[in-house]
């Protein structure tokens, strides 16, 4: 990747998206997605200044950020159900919480905006490229990861009010070892993903 991608693109087109995800992993609730909108360099030293991989920062440096952007910037999120992962697999399922937000952002203005997305393989009718560990690599793809774990977090935090026994609060859906043990004793509510492991075999081996 060359330095200063955003720079280049916004030589090239008005608008450049930033677009990454949270919550591929966990065995419950939502995987989100964020994107962030730059339109000038003015915009992207700014954003250099805020954006990181969201994975590095403490929940506190993260929410501080997020109100950086949000503040700053022109901002989205989407994302897809538990249910709908279990429909059509997790990667489609973030494909097509992408792809609706495009539609969102983009509408028929396809020439004026290019999305630089962190991960590969990803198929979109339009103008983009992956980026394997852009969150890593691109201000932009990171600040997009602060928006997109910051609102997974709050929606999981939610959840917890809803379900205390299974410590959402804590581990924010992944499968840590209080979760599992949660699940085992309580059973499994609509937000768990049953494709997922140790879930799925629970289910196939009786024990939910």
């Amino acid at each position: 990747m060359q330095e200063n991608i955003e720079i280049a693109l916004l030589n090239k087109y008005k608008k450049i998206i930033g677009i990454d995800e949270a919550g591929r992993g966990p065995l419950a609730g939502p995987v989100f997605v964020g994107a962030v909108v730059i339109e000038s360099k003015k915009e992207c030293e700014l954003l250099a200044k805020i954006g990181r991989d969201s994975k590095s920062l403490s929940p506190k440096e993260r929410e501080r950020r997020y109100f950086q952007i949000t503040k700053n910037f022109k901002y989205y999120s989407n994302f897809s159900t538990s249910d709908l992962i279990d429909q059509i697999n997790i990667f489609k399922a973030t494909e097509l919480a992408i792809m609706k937000l495009l539609v969102k952002v983009v509408g028929k203005n396809l020439n004026d905006y290019y999305s630089i997305i962190d991960g590969k393989f990803f198929k979109l009718d339009y103008n983009y490229e992956c980026i394997i560990k852009g969150d890593q690599i691109s201000p932009l793809i990171g600040a997009a990861s602060i928006v997109a774990k910051y609102e997974r977090d709050i929606y999981m935090n939610q959840l917890h009010e809803i379900y205390p026994n299974y410590g959402f609060v804590n581990h924010k859906g992944y499968p840590t070892r209080k979760h599992i043990e949660s699940i085992k004793k309580y059973g499994i509510i609509s937000e768990h993903r049953k494709t997922f492991n140790p879930i799925k075999r629970f289910i196939e081996e009786g024990i939910l």
